[in-house]
């Protein structure tokens, strides 16, 4: 087994070797290399060994070196493993028709959870990915539990045999690899005894399981076929706020944190304010939508009232803010009414309606170059058309594959931009109108 090296850095040690892109790497130090984790974590050193074949040659190479001096060449990227599951609630499974491929990939991958934070469910991961996970470090690693009742997992993951969860994360957490962990909380499935059986089981495992979130199962308009699921409404919301918060008081008064946390949506489809800064003990779920309101709200408040003193418009602007239903409560409540401290500054609130899910899907991040096509093409102009920074995936487009450019020229190139956290960047774009031209992703004005 060998993994081709794609890119030698120029001046390096590689390139003082005569490597080059195309060779293939076969082991460092005697270990068999399979991916791009395995160079990090053989790298280091003041002696490396490789074998690799240059030019289709075998080759051995004893290297001295600098204890952390790389060798400067890079592998091709991993190919990410597919979920050893079919979840009832999967995501993939509710994707309208005629989107990309990877929309209808299920990705389950403990190499990209380390790398990236995405949550994997461990069921395909066998011994030598455990002892791999703690001998090279790999942490934290973010686990979706669901439940820990095996007959509930079995209903709700669709397993064809025990996957041993508990086992898994036993070994890990008895290394010290640390792990935050989730529930997608499916009513009337995973909920009442199950759920809480599941609480207790990872939280037994000690400060190793250094978080765990629940998140409510999201379900679109495609689910011809699929399991019946029962969506999360206010009461239910209501009620699970107030089991987590009692919960909470033992966690907090154990380990000096509240542990357990409720992902964003809780709130807002509660229709309740979220909880102070305090309540998140740092944001350790915040990519995973705890905490973000509320961090939003605080960051917006520090940063407006640090400019309204200074910033101001001679004229009248209009700034447009697009979002999605569930997200309108608190940015009508929140939001608005601190951007209307800029004198002059008229904020216009746009709820935007899912076109690609149907209506039913109210998150902000679901919403397509579709939606907000639909929603504005009749539009009276304004100021600033603002969008938020969750539509756009890492390839900077939609879910339905169309660019911010792309819509904005279909909407008749009014002016528009994608929001990334500064407002001063923002309210300068306002009152430089000219400065029509401009990298929509990280809101870098250019006046032209």
């Amino acid at each position: 087994m060998s993994i081709r090296i794609t890119t030698i850095e120029p001046g390096s040690i590689a390139e003082e070797l005569g490597i080059q892109p195309g060779d293939e790497l076969v082991t460092m130090n005697g270990e068999a290399i399979h991916d791009e984790l395995d160079v990090k974590f053989y790298m280091p050193g003041e002696m490396v060994e490789i074998e690799l074949y240059v030019q289709g040659k075998f080759t051995q190479i004893e290297i001295e070196k600098e204890h952390d001096d790389e060798l400067g060449f890079a592998v091709e990227t991993m190919k990410m493993t597919a979920c050893g599951n079919d979840c009832v609630f999967c995501f993939v499974d509710q994707n309208p028709a005629g989107m990309r491929k990877a929309m209808y990939f299920r990705d389950g991958d403990y190499r990209f959870s380390h790398l990236y934070g995405n949550f994997n469910t461990m069921t395909n991961v066998g011994p030598t990915g455990l002892q791999r996970i703690v001998k090279q470090r790999l942490m934290p690693q973010y686990v979706s539990v669901h439940s820990t009742d095996l007959a509930v997992r079995t209903r709700l993951m669709r397993l064809r045999k025990d996957d041993h969860i508990l086992d898994k994360l036993r070994y890990l957490a008895e290394n010290d690899i640390w792990m935050h962990t989730q529930i997608v909380l499916c009513p009337g499935i995973n909920d009442g005894e199950s759920l809480l059986r599941t609480i207790d089981d990872i939280y037994s495992l000690g400060p190793a399981v250094q978080t765990m979130a629940i998140v409510p199962v999201g379900l679109t308009s495609h689910r011809s076929g699929l399991t019946e699921l029962q969506q999360v409404d206010k009461q239910y919301a209501r009620k699970m706020i107030e089991l987590i918060f009692g919960l909470q008081k033992k966690f907090r008064k154990e380990r000096g944190t509240n542990w357990l946390y409720l992902s964003d949506e809780w709130f807002l489809v509660a229709e309740m304010e979220t909880p102070p800064e305090e309540w998140y003990d740092e944001f350790p779920q915040l990519e995973n939508g705890v905490g973000m309101v509320r961090d939003f709200i605080e960051e917006t408040k520090k940063e407006i009232l640090s400019l309204k003193k200074t910033t101001f418009f001679a004229e009248p602007k209009v700034l447009t803010l697009a979002t999605a239903t569930l997200a309108s409560g608190f940015m009508q409540r929140d939001i608005s009414p601190i951007l209307r401290q800029i004198r002059n500054l008229e904020v216009d609130l746009q709820i935007v309606i899912n076109q690609l899910y149907g209506p039913d899907v109210t998150v902000t991040g679901l919403l397509s170059g579709r939606c907000f096509h639909h929603h504005f093409h009749n539009k009276s102009a304004t100021d600033l058309l603002l969008l938020p920074p969750n539509v756009l995936n890492e390839d900077d487009v939609f879910l339905d594959d169309e660019t911010p450019l792309q819509l904005k020229a279909r909407l008749n190139n009014r002016p528009m931009a994608i929001f990334h956290g500064s407002w001063e960047e923002v309210l300068y774009y306002l009152d430089h109108p000219e400065a029509e031209t401009f990298d929509i992703k990280k809101m870098k004005l250019t006046v032209l």
